[in-house]
């Protein structure tokens, strides 16, 4: 019977590893007929060494902060099985297609942690929970920044400051939302993280932390590529990032990373070519912090791989 079942999950898991082929084989095919990706890459690759320190500064800082973040989640886990299992489940999430990365967040804390495979993906969905708000709330603010003035910056002090205070006091009301009782458990863990204050505040703060510091090393690059003021930056980066939600997306993100990167330029009045060229760029900023940390992540859990 278990054999039985275990085909059908094997032919979606082929099957979307297909449709993530398909997507990245024509996106490649689409931006080298419409740019130069020779001088897109050359332009990527000349940027000053500044440009390049503050980005990686910020890049790596990101990482890092995810990877306390991940140990925060699962004590259980020592900060160095947390930091390599932090690498390794974004690499996956960033390389593998259609979510199928994501997996390895709880597949990683059954094996280093022992912890139940149902308890790391409803642990999954809270970070994730907290990742949407911190980038659509960030996303908000620096968009509206240049309309809002200080109006926006003290918006962004009372996202920081208050949305622990607004998690704890609006999460215990879904206790008495009627649900299918396969979501008890998701509902069961939000009601233990809104319970936790200080375990609460340290995920949250660790969540804004790394946002703060990946979008503002992306609107870094993207502005030094492209001379465009912040708000326009920040439309291509939030609607490449957001694209990251979406369950398709082709082998190492392609396809949707650039349609949403496209789609932010051209709500801000640029041009779709524009929004293509950058979210290109961008991703390859990204890509190439993923195979850093990967085989950071993979040389920090060598010697559990080793000894078993």
């Amino acid at each position: 019977m278990k054999e039985n079942n275990s085909h059908p999950k094997k032919a979606r898991i082929l099957l979307k590893v297909a449709v993530g082929f398909i997507l990245l084989i024509g996106t490649i095919g689409l931006v080298t007929q419409l740019l130069d990706v020779s001088a897109l890459v050359h332009a990527f690759a000349e940027l000053p060494r500044e440009t390049w320190l503050i980005i990686l500064a910020l890049g790596a800082a990101s990482w890092c902060l995810r990877g306390l973040r991940t140990w925060i989640l699962f004590p259980e886990i020592g900060l160095i099985d947390a930091l390599g299992m932090s690498f390794i489940h974004n690499t996956a999430n960033n390389l593998a297609p259609m979510r199928l990365g994501e997996l390895a967040l709880p597949a990683l804390a059954k094996w280093l942690g022992n912890i139940g495979f149902s308890t790391g993906f409803t642990s999954l969905l809270w970070i994730r929970f907290l990742d949407l708000i911190s980038l659509l709330g960030i996303g908000v603010c620096v968009l509206g920044l240049s309309r809002g003035g200080t109006a926006m910056l003290a918006l962004l002090a009372v996202l920081i400051f208050l949305t622990p205070l607004l998690l704890r006091w609006t999460l215990p009301l879904l206790q008495t939302v009627p649900c299918p009782r396969v979501l008890h458990p998701i509902r069961a863990q939000l009601m233990y993280e809104a319970t936790q204050g200080h375990r609460l505040h340290r995920l949250w703060r660790l969540t804004i932390l790394s946002w703060l510091c990946k979008l503002m090393g992306m609107a870094v690059l993207l502005a030094s590529l492209s001379g465009l003021d912040l708000s326009q930056v920040m439309a291509i980066i939030l609607g490449a990032e957001l694209s990251s939600i979406l369950p398709i997306h082709g082998l190492a993100g392609a396809g949707s990373y650039q349609a949403g990167g496209v789609l932010g330029s051209v709500l801000m009045g640029q041009t779709a070519l524009i929004g293509l060229q950058l979210s290109v760029q961008l991703h390859l900023y990204v890509l190439s912090l993923t195979c850093v940390f990967g085989i950071l992540g993979a040389l920090l859990l060598a010697k559990r791989t080793v000894h078993g």
